[in-house]
């Protein structure tokens, strides 16, 4: 019984391999290979990254003697990337799996049940800390003298700093699971975490230069701290040169903290998956129903559709999110854009304006709420379609909730960048002006390409979200529009001034955001009518 567990839950980690997401079927062969092939050169650009990045510490730590101090930064890093790849899988496989209602009853020990799932996390988790280690180790036995006990635990790390990773992993999903229960609406931890992880992404992006170069210049004090801090992390590094007795430590500290794990895991499990704490006990309260319009209850259904989604807040709404994030950035960082602008030659000043609305105009593409909203009514859509409603109606539903959430941040955006630029009060009005008229178009055309491609036969949302090619339209469609903006001016700035361009460019838009409208409002609505 075990083994087929085990079986049964390599099959769930690796199903997207085989079972194509948008549709549910098995793939075909040509479609089998195709992934392969995109997963293994997406795989290969991270492992060129990770492998140059690797090399520069490698050449510059080994010879000092600081080889354990290289492997230790690894380990660090691929510990983060594995816990970022799988904490979700684990909240989602370990805790909410679908198939609890088959595998419980069963006379199954449900040791072993979570021994299986627990096994898919580690697998996951491996998958996404070979993407640092393997480029780590060919660096590494590249420019390091090896001996053999070296060579063979550095095979074996991997696999043992795995368990670490499964550790938190679990310790992160049970923490979601755990709060998660005791919410309605359990889309809000998933997006929360999420913004977290990209926080601490991009926090580690700007500042991965100066990390490394204060490693660089003092690897004797960095040497310390980790000693201290990162224990493990210490033997470890002193494992990968070859000594013996600090791998067996390394070692039992990893089994000794999964082995916590599990058994706080296996006295909360049943509980946690088969609680359903999620859904509140309401107190009936007799109250007047308010009454309301179509518009406002069309609108009402598309809200709490977006928000009972993370997946769609994720990857259609982000922008939201970046655009406040660098709204409070403007204003803290007022004495940088001042230095900034100073600096300047005075040649170049009267083009802030422009620089300006297209970076805002750029940022607010990014926002591809109305892209996939025809498309995640799926199989229901005919719930609509025989409502008292037009499809007019609906559609223009779809549109405010794009307008309602995008347009004022990116107003506030456009205002706070604008104000810390220092631009004048006509300048200022011009760029927000074009700025929510750009937020306009974008919903528009996103609504108008997902009417024209639509994708109502998916069987997991992340198909009509991240992987149809309306959303892939609509994100990179709004880069190029920008891209092309700026191309014209450039091919017209000895004749057209910057502001003069940028009354043009809003005019432009805001003919063709009319003349979409008028589309959408006629054929469109026909459109969405006869869908099936």
């Amino acid at each position: 019984m075990t083994k087929a567990l085990l079986r049964k839950q390599l099959l769930e980690v690796f199903s997207a391999f085989y079972r194509d997401r948008k549709t549910g079927k098995r793939r075909s062969g040509k479609s089998l290979v195709s992934y392969l092939i995109l997963v293994a050169f997406s795989f290969c650009i991270l492992g060129v990254m990770f492998y140059f990045m690797a090399h520069m510490l490698c050449q510059a730590l080994v010879p000092l003697g600081f080889g354990w101090l290289y492997f230790a930064l690894v380990g660090v890093l691929a510990v983060f990337l594995g816990v970022f790849g799988s904490v979700f899988n684990t909240y989602a496989s370990l805790y909410l799996p679908k198939d609890n209602d088959l595998l419980l009853p069963m006379p199954i020990l449900t040791g072993r049940i979570l021994l299986a799932r627990l096994f898919g996390v580690y697998i996951m988790g491996l998958m996404y800390e070979l993407i640092v280690m393997i480029p780590a180790l060919i660096a590494y036995f590249v420019s390091a003298t090896l001996n053999l006990w070296g060579i063979v635990f550095c095979l074996l790390i991997p696999f043992v700093l795995s368990l670490l990773i499964l550790t938190l992993s679990c310790a992160l999903g049970w923490v979601v699971a755990l709060v998660g229960s005791r919410l309605k609406n359990k889309s809000v931890i998933t997006v929360l975490i999420s913004l977290g992880f990209l926080a601490v992404y991009y926090y580690a992006c700007f500042h991965t230069s100066d990390l490394l170069q204060h490693i660089l210049m003092d690897p004797a004090a960095i040497g310390s701290k980790v000693k201290g801090v990162l224990y493990p992390f210490y033997h470890m590094g002193l494992a990968a040169e070859g000594n013996a007795l600090s791998m067996l430590i390394f070692t039992a500290i990893m089994l000794a903290l999964f082995g916590i794990v599990y058994l706080i895991l296996s006295r909360s499990f049943l509980s946690l998956t088969t609680s359903n704490r999620g859904t509140t006990r309401v107190k009936y309260k007799e109250k007047a129903a308010k009454r309301n319009g179509v518009e406002s209850a069309l609108l009402r259904k598309e809200f709490k559709r977006f928000l009972s989604s993370s997946t769609y807040m994720l990857n259609c709404g982000i922008g939201i999110v970046f655009s406040l994030v660098l709204a409070v950035l403007a204003v803290i960082k007022v004495d940088a854009v001042a230095q900034l602008l100073a600096s300047m030659p005075a040649s170049m000043k009267s083009y802030v304006p422009l620089f300006v609305a297209a970076g805002i105009a750029t940022l607010a593409s990014m926002n591809i709420i109305s892209a996939p909203s025809v498309s995640l009514e799926g199989k229901n859509i005919w719930l609509l379609q025989v409502f008292p409603v037009t499809g007019k109606q609906v559609l223009h539903a779809k549109l405010k909730l794009h307008i309602f959430l995008v347009l004022p941040v990116t107003v506030l955006l456009a205002v706070c960048v604008a104000a810390v630029a220092q631009l004048q009060a006509v300048e200022l009005v011009v760029v927000v002006a074009i700025s929510a008229i750009f937020v306009v178009l974008s919903a528009l055309g996103g609504l108008a390409l997902n009417l024209k491609m639509p994708n109502l036969h998916w069987s997991n949302e992340s198909a009509p979200v991240k992987q149809s090619l309306c959303s892939t339209l609509a994100l990179f469609g709004g880069w190029v529009l920008a891209i092309v903006l700026g191309v014209a001016y450039y091919l017209l700035h000895k004749w057209v001034a910057p502001l003069v361009f940028l009354v043009g460019t809003a005019v432009l838009l805001t003919a063709a955001s009319v003349a979409l409208l008028g589309w959408i409002n006629h054929k469109g609505s026909k459109i969405f009518e006869t869908l099936s």
